[in-house]
């Protein structure tokens, strides 16, 4: 192989000189910039100008060590100019060599090197190349290179080891700048998220009533707690004439703000199809063809739906997939209300079954979510549907108020110092004492 002479025109006391300098302003470039790429740019520049190089490079690993990403490649005589990757085989062959030796790679024609067969009629203008590793606590991180386009520049083992000292300390400079965008990133998701929570609760707490609702001898009330991470609860009361009542409670699949749209467009198709006028299957079927529509892909909505005309304690119902209400007669027993259908905004034509019951006036109805029932000790167990039960029959004639209080303090006791995960909603129907 014919070789060429070193394109370098410094003595060795002038680059180590320049090395020195790149590495006192070094330091300065990092603490002047805040992203990445600046500094990655000017590290290549001086490199490719202090060892007078056509090109140079870093290509860096990414953090789950997928397949490197050329970072910048610059031109010498265009600085600040991306020349364009390298052919994708180069890049592989180079990258696995360090990976696989630790050591640098300085070969003065790539495409005639024996240790790389496969690169032999390659078209590129990677020739000539000079490659050490940059390593972080002797992790493998990437790797910074130097490049000619014409074949035969032979490279010094002063070049060698000028490059690899620039490499060792830019490697940790890279990292911590790495690091740095890192966080400021995650920091920015973080206050993105606080802020689509924000939206998210605004809109929960706007869906539901602020008050009870009376109408003849019977109140209803409820409540909702947020979890941090807001899901899709709601419930909703609303007067039918004078003498009945509507009451819902549902559960939207997803989190955040997604859900909270999802469950103020689920409000209104209730308001306007669960009016009245129509029988409650008839009802439920608008509202899910309304769901069907408008939900995206793959969300759907656990609702129960009911209707209790007061003057004869007549509860008509339908349950779309949602926890069975319970019913407490006045000796404590328990009825489930489970008569309906499949979740809402999954089968177009999906139908939804009517069930009734007649309540007394000491009975009393209890409508949960599954924050409820699925709460978790810091265990893992489940506060569960038998201590629910077992609670609600043993509160007699407590005020809906009260029984929401009850059921709310027995779950955080139950729970502990683990984190609420889902949110926790409870109405609450009985009649009501006066005085």
């Amino acid at each position: 192989m014919t070789s060429v002479p070193n394109p370098a025109t410094q003595p060795n006391e002038e680059r180590l000189k320049a090395v020195l300098g790149f590495l006192s302003e070094l330091g300065q470039v990092v603490a002047s910039s805040a992203e990445l790429q600046p500094i990655l740019d000017w590290i290549v520049q001086r490199t490719t100008s202090m060892f007078a190089a056509d090109e140079g490079s870093i290509r860096l690993l990414g953090s789950d060590a997928e397949a490197p990403t050329l970072k910048t490649l610059i031109r010498r005589e265009q600085p600040g100019i991306t020349a364009g990757s390298w052919p994708s085989a180069i890049g592989m062959n180079v990258m696995g060599y360090l990976m696989l030796k630790g050591e640098p790679l300085a070969t003065p024609d790539l495409l005639q090197d024996s240790r790389f067969p496969g690169l032999r009629n390659t078209q590129t203008r990677i020739r000539s190349v000079l490659a050490v590793p940059l390593k972080v606590e002797n992790r493998f991180t990437g790797m910074l290179a130097v490049t000619q386009g014409s074949p035969g520049r032979q490279w010094t083992q002063d070049e060698v080891q000028l490059l690899s000292i620039v490499a060792g300390n830019s490697a940790g400079v890279i990292e911590q700048a790495r690091l740095r965008v890192e966080e400021q990133r995650l920091e920015e998701e973080s206050r993105r998220l606080e802020r689509e929570l924000g939206v998210a609760r605004d809109i929960q707490m706007g869906l539901v009533p602020s008050r009870s609702l009376r109408l003849g001898p019977w109140e209803a009330f409820g409540k909702v707690v947020p979890a941090r991470q807001v899901g899709g609860d709601a419930f909703d009361y609303f007067p039918l004439g004078d003498d009945r009542f509507a009451l819902a409670i549902a559960d939207v699949s997803g989190k955040g703000v997604p859900a909270a749209l999802l469950m103020s467009n689920l409000q209104a198709s209730v308001r306007a199809f669960c009016d009245g006028r129509h029988a409650i299957p008839e009802a439920m079927h608008q509202v899910n063809q309304s769901l069907v529509r408008s939900a995206s892909r793959g969300k759907f909505v656990t609702m129960f739906y009911g209707e209790l005309d007061v003057t004869r304690g007549l509860l008509r119902y339908s349950n779309a997939g949602h926890n069975y209400p319970l019913v407490r007669r006045e000796d404590g027993s328990l009825v489930e209300l489970r008569e309906g259908g499949l979740p809402l905004g999954i089968l177009e034509n999906g139908a939804y079954a009517e069930g009734e019951l007649e309540l007394g006036l000491a009975d009393g109805l209890l409508l949960f979510s599954d924050g409820i029932s699925e709460a978790l000790d810091p265990n893992g167990q489940e506060f569960g549907d038998e201590r629910l039960q077992a609670l609600w029959g043993s509160l007699g004639a407590t005020r809906p108020a009260e029984v929401i209080d009850r059921v709310l303090g027995a779950v955080q006791e139950f729970r502990g110092p683990a984190v609420q995960s889902d949110d926790m909603t409870l109405v609450v129907v009985r009649a009501h004492r006066d005085g």
